[in-house]
C-alpha cells in the first residue's frame, strides 16, 4: 500500500506507526449488556439518537453494528463525524483496540487541504472518519454523484443543537455580502435520501435544555417529530423573550416532546451500570484583598476599569456591553484583564496559590488541570515548567497514560470529548470555570470513568469568592439538573448481567 501521510493511512498500519500496537485486544465477550443493546438500536433502526453517558462503551458499540452491517451486505461505506481530536484519535484507537474492527479499512480526514485530499485518495477504505470542521468542504468537493456513504454517524450530536440549515452570509471586505453556507445539520440534510442509516451519539444530549434536542432529532427524521424548522419547534413548544430570545419551555412541553422522541431517543446512565469510585469535589474558595475587590466592583459596576498601563500610565480596560463584561468579570476572578491588543494585564495569583497547594498535597501524582484564558495557561506554564500542555505535543496521551507527565494544562474545549486520561491519575483541577455543562462534564468524565483504578476521584474547583466564579456554579448545578430531567424521561435500565 502506498504511504500518504502516517495518520492517513486504511488500516491499523496507521494508528500502531503512531501511537504503538494497543497493550489488550479486546473481544466481543468483553462487552457489557448495555454495549450490546446499543448495537442492536444501531444494527436494527434507520435512525437513533443513543444519549449514553462518557464511559458506557458506544464507540465500540457503534464498531461492532458496523462491522455486523458490512457482513450482512446492508451497508458499505460509513463516514464517521466526529470532534477533531476524537476524530484522529479515539475511533483509529478503538478501531484497532478491538478484534471485530481491526480489519476495517478506514480514513481520517483532517488536516490542511493538502492532507485531506491526500487521505481521500488513499483506499479502498470503508470507514471515512472527518473532524466536523470539514463536512461541509467533504460534501462540497464529492458532490452528490460521487457521494457513497449509506451510513452517517455524528459523535458528539449535541454539537447540532442550534438546528439551522445554514449560516447567516457574511460580510466581505469589499463590502458586498457572502453567500449563506450550509451548517453541518444542512449537509446532512441534503444527503439524507442517499443514506441508509444515520446514528447520533452524545454523552451530554441536552446541556442546555429540551430547546437542544431539535438539531440531533432533526438530522434523523427531516423534523417529522418536532417540526420543521427551529423557529416552528420554537413557536409550538417555548415562550421566546422579544428582548432577550431566551426561550423557556411552554406549560406541558416537556412531556410533548419526550412523548414524542421517545421512540428514537435514548438515554443511558453510568450509575445504572457502571460501579465507578465516588468523584469527591473539593472547593477552594479564595478572596481578593479589599483594593483587588474594590476593583473588581469598580469594573462591574461600571464595566471599565482603570489600571496601570504597560508604560506606566493610566490605561482604561472596558466592556462594551454586558455579555463582554461577564468575561471580564470571570479574567478578573481568575486573576488577569485583557486588555484591547490581545496582552494581559496581572490583578492578582490568588488561584495559582492554591495550586501550587494542591500540587504539593498529591505529592508526585499526576495531576489534569482545566484553564480557561490563555493568561491562566501562561501562568500555570511559569510556575511550573515542567507540566505539559495537551496538544504541543503528539505523544501527550500516550505520555500521560503511562506515567511520565505530572501535570497535564488543558483546555476543556480541546480535551472533553472521547479521551481517556483515567489511567494515570484521579486528580482534575478546575483552575477556571467554564459556562458549558456539557464541557464541564466531559472534562470531569476524563478520569471519571470505565478504567478508574484508584477508589475515589478528586475533582478540585478554585473559586474566588463574591465573584462571577459563583455565578458559574450556580449555572451548571441548575443546568445539570434540567439535562438530568431531561434524559431520566427516556432513561433505558437493563438488568445488570450476574
Amino acid at each position: 500500500m502506498k504511504h500518504v501521510l502516517p495518520k492517513h493511512l486504511t488500516d491499523l498500519e496507521a494508528i500502531e506507526l503512531i501511537y504503538g500496537p494497543p497493550l489488550e485486544i479486546l473481544t466481543y465477550k468483553h462487552f457489557r449488556a448495555y454495549q450490546i443493546w446499543m448495537a442492536e438500536k444501531i444494527i436494527e433502526m434507520e435512525g437513533v439518537y443513543l444519549g449514553a453517558e462518557m464511559g458506557l462503551g458506544k464507540t465500540a458499540a457503534t464498531l461492532w453494528a458496523i462491522n455486523v452491517l458490512m457482513r450482512e451486505g446492508l451497508i458499505k461505506n460509513v463516514l464517521i463525524i466526529a470532534p477533531l481530536r476524537v476524530a484522529e484519535e479515539t475511533w483509529p484507537e478503538e478501531i484497532a483496540k478491538w478484534d471485530f474492527a481491526r480489519h476495517l479499512r478506514y480514513r481520517v480526514v483532517t488536516g490542511d487541504k493538502d492532507e485531506r485530499r491526500a487521505a481521500l485518495k488513499v483506499g479502498p477504505a470503508e470507514i471515512t472518519i472527518v473532524n466536523r470542521e470539514n463536512l461541509r468542504w467533504l460534501l462540497k468537493g464529492l458532490g452528490m454523484a460521487r457521494w457513497r456513504f449509506d451510513m452517517i454517524v455524528y459523535d458528539e450530536a449535541s454539537r447540532l443543537k442550534k438546528g439551522v440549515l445554514r449560516t447567516n452570509p457574511s460580510v466581505r471586505k469589499d463590502g458586498t455580502m457572502g453567500d449563506p453556507g450550509m451548517t453541518e445539520l444542512g449537509c446532512i440534510y441534503r444527503v439524507h435520501g442517499k443514506t441508509k442509516k444515520i446514528v447520533m451519539l452524545s454523552g451530554t444530549p441536552s446541556p442546555n435544555g429540551l430547546i437542544d434536542l431539535f438539531g440531533p432529532i432533526f438530522a434523523i427524521d427531516q423534523g417529522k417529530r418536532l417540526g420543521d424548522s427551529m423557529s416552528a419547534y420554537k413557536k409550538r413548544y417555548f415562550v421566546e423573550d422579544r428582548y432577550t430570545t431566551k426561550v423557556t419551555p411552554q406549560l406541558g412541553a416537556e412531556p410533548a416532546i419526550m412523548k414524542a422522541v421517545s421512540d428514537i431517543f435514548f438515554s443511558l446512565k453510568e450509575e445504572d451500570y457502571l460501579d465507578l469510585p465516588p468523584m469527591i469535589t473539593v472547593d477552594h474558595k479564595v478572596q481578593m484583598t479589599r483594593k483587588e475587590m474594590e476593583g473588581y466592583k469598580t469594573l462591574e459596576r461600571e464595566m471599565s476599569l482603570e489600571v496601570q498601563g504597560r508604560w506606566h500610565e493610566p490605561e482604561v480596560i472596558e466592556a462594551v456591553n454586558k455579555g463582554v463584561l461577564t468575561g471580564k468579570l470571570l479574567q478578573y476572578a481568575n486573576g488577569s484583564l485583557y486588555r484591547e491588543d490581545g496582552t494581559a494585564h496581572k490583578v492578582h495569583d490568588r488561584k495559582l496559590a492554591v495550586l501550587d497547594s494542591i500540587v504539593e498535597e498529591a505529592a508526585g501524582r499526576p495531576i489534569l488541570v482545566a484553564y480557561s484564558f490563555k493568561f491562566d495557561k501562561d501562568a500555570i506554564k511559569k510556575k511550573f515548567p515542567w507540566a505539559r500542555v495537551f496538544g504541543e505535543s503528539k505523544n501527550d496521551m500516550r505520555d500521560w497514560n503511562d506515567g511520565k507527565i505530572k501535570m497535564l494544562i488543558v483546555h476543556p474545549a480541546s480535551a472533553g470529548h472521547g479521551l481517556n486520561f483515567q489511567k494515570a491519575s484521579n486528580i482534575a483541577v478546575w483552575y477556571g470555570l467554564t459556562w458549558s455543562l456539557e464541557l464541564y462534564r466531559q472534562f470531569i468524565k476524563r478520569l471519571h470513568r470505565s478504567g478508574q483504578k484508584e477508589d475515589r476521584v478528586f475533582l478540585h474547583r478554585i473559586l474566588t469568592e463574591r465573584t462571577a466564579d459563583m455565578d458559574v456554579v450556580e449555572v451548571l448545578q441548575m443546568r445539570g439538573a434540567t439535562q438530568d430531567q431531561i434524559t431520566d424521561a427516556v432513561r433505558v435500565r437493563l438488568k445488570r448481567a450476574a
